[in-house]
């Protein structure tokens, strides 16, 4: 069973301004090139992927502003637990379109607007194509049925986005997710938290510092379908853990 324990976040590095592995977090997103977005937070629809150097970062950031965390979880826990009944918005996003972690926001919602339209329209394809074929794993396994609402939904290609410059092929952005996971190495390497490595959304890690993994699983495909059963129940689990 998987878990990432608060206690072992907090111990499993000095967090301060002057750490280096912050301090190289930081350089590679200063390093990202800069354009022109509109603010309309049609592209803040999912449980972005994230690397574990980042969820740290912005654990650390939520931390301090203990108003803003609770809110901030008690969205995730909606997200996560309606995820496969009905399609929302970006937990970390306010009900102005405007993101709740802008100062420590990921490294993929960074790079958004910078793809070239053909290798996203590419890429939306697959994922499409991902959750198709999850949908019908999930129904024969476990006889569960994901909403077509979630499946099919598509966060289509931003016209509106303009980049300083030109926009970014794959090997280009590629390379500053591999800085990232470079840092992550250095992280997994000290064997303090127990977690294994696998791609994970931003979403998922935070339901995985409150609860086991398995559990959170557990309930989110079990509960009823009926809203006000799987309410309650989502109600109960903020009570207990926020």
């Amino acid at each position: 069973m998987t878990s990432i324990k608060k206690i072992d976040i907090l111990n499993c590095i000095d967090y301060s301004k002057e750490n280096e592995l912050f301090n190289k977090l930081n350089k590679v997103y200063n390093s990202l090139p800069s354009g022109d977005c509109s603010g309309c937070g049609n592209c803040c629809m999912e449980s972005v992927g994230i690397n574990l150097i980042e969820f740290i970062n912005i654990f650390e950031y939520l931390k301090g502003n203990n108003e803003l965390r609770k809110k901030c979880l008690s969205k995730v826990l909606d997200y996560y637990f309606f995820e496969y009944i009905k399609k929302s918005s970006c937990p970390f996003k306010d009900e102005n379109n405007r993101c709740l972690i802008y100062e420590v926001r990921p490294l993929n919602c960074r790079l958004f607007g910078h793809w070239k339209k053909e290798d996203y329209n590419k890429n939306l394809l697959n994922v499409t194509k991902r959750n198709l074929d999850y949908k019908n794993l999930m129904k024969s396994k476990c006889g569960f049925e994901i909403s077509d609402e979630v499946v099919n939904y598509k966060i289509n290609y931003c016209d509106s986005f303009k980049p300083e410059n030109d926009y970014l092929d794959k090997s280009t952005r590629l390379s500053f997710s591999d800085k990232l996971m470079t840092l992550d190495s250095k992280l997994y390497s000290k064997g303090i938290i127990d977690i294994e490595f696998k791609d994970r959304g931003i979403v998922e890690y935070f339901v995985e510092s409150l609860l086991h993994e398995d559990t959170a699983y557990n309930i989110k495909i079990r509960v009823s379908k009926e809203e006000d059963i799987r309410i309650r129940t989502i109600n109960r689990l903020k009570k207990i853990l926020l």
